[in-house]
């Protein structure tokens, strides 16, 4: 019988220094300075609203009481005297618009900048990442100024369109693509295969990490988005979770502080769970490629 031999691990990897202990000790507090605004958040938005600005929390006081206390109202408040339900399907039914948009648009795009070869490729492409520069306050007055020659003031449309491009995109999508095996493209096209062909059941496919990766990218921004929403967004039903947000707190008496926090856990959590549901194609987006 042939023994194989054991693999010696490294000891010194595995051995936990005082460096390193201070350094995990380092991390959790700073990590617990960022996760405390939604803790308390949580804990807020299931609380009776006489207890939300209580100093210290009431959680920190008696947790098990605490918790016990856990009500639900805030949220009925939010979406019965609110209409905060419908905020949430028109933010759900525009982010998932504008990402769909925007993987096409950009992935065309960057198949553009990968693959053909036209006049201007190298200064266009500089173009593209010279927009990445400029302040999005330097934007607002031409993009509002484009919609309402469009027509689209007060239309769900004017804020998807606009939501289509992204030179973010068009960059991670390009520099994924480049690292995808030229011989699978020639191939491609010695059988007979066009650049639309070629798109959809080649490069597509190949780079699922990049696009999950500019999906959850465009999820956040869009999601998150007050200003333009603000600006375009006239009728309340068009209203997105943000701009609710907004409408309730410019109430100048009797201010639904309940009702804002609850609406302000539910936008916060979303993309929350989308991130760590998707965490694994978002990180190997940004850091994988294809493997030759």
């Amino acid at each position: 019988m042939i023994k194989t031999p054991k693999l010696k691990l490294n000891k010194k990897l595995n051995r936990l220094t005082p460096m390193k202990s201070i350094g995990i000790v380092l991390l959790c507090a700073i990590s617990l300075i960022y996760l405390y605004p939604l803790l308390w958040q949580a804990d807020s938005a299931f609380r009776p609203s006489v207890d939300i600005f209580q100093t210290p929390p009431v959680l920190f006081q008696d947790t098990a009481k605490a918790i016990s206390e856990y009500t639900l109202d805030s949220f009925r408040t939010a979406l019965g005297d609110w209409n905060v339900g419908w905020a949430f399907l028109m933010s759900v039914l525009i982010t998932f618009a504008g990402i769909a948009l925007t993987l096409v648009v950009c992935s065309l795009s960057a198949y553009a900048f990968a693959y053909l070869d036209f006049p201007g490729k190298g200064f266009l492409f500089m173009v593209v990442l010279g927009s990445m520069m400029l302040p999005m306050g330097t934007m607002i007055a031409p993009s509002y100024k484009v919609i309402r020659t469009l027509g689209l003031t007060n239309n769900p449309l004017g804020l998807i369109l606009p939501y289509a491009v992204s030179a973010f995109g068009v960059f991670l999508l390009r520099q994924y693509y480049i690292k995808i095996p030229r011989a699978l493209i020639e191939s491609a096209k010695i059988d007979g295969a066009n650049h639309v062909r070629i798109w959809w059941n080649i490069i597509l496919p190949l780079s699922k990490p990049a696009l999950a990766a500019l999906a959850i990218f465009q999820f956040r921004t869009i999601w998150n988005d007050f200003l333009m929403p603000m600006i375009i967004l006239r009728s309340e039903i068009f209203f997105t979770l943000p701009v609710r947000i907004q409408v309730m707190d410019s109430q100048n008496f009797n201010k639904p502080y309940d009702a804002i926090i609850a609406t302000g856990f539910i936008t916060a959590i979303v993309p929350t769970i989308v991130f760590l549901v998707f965490q694994r194609q978002f990180i190997e987006g940004l850091a994988g490629g294809v493997k030759e």
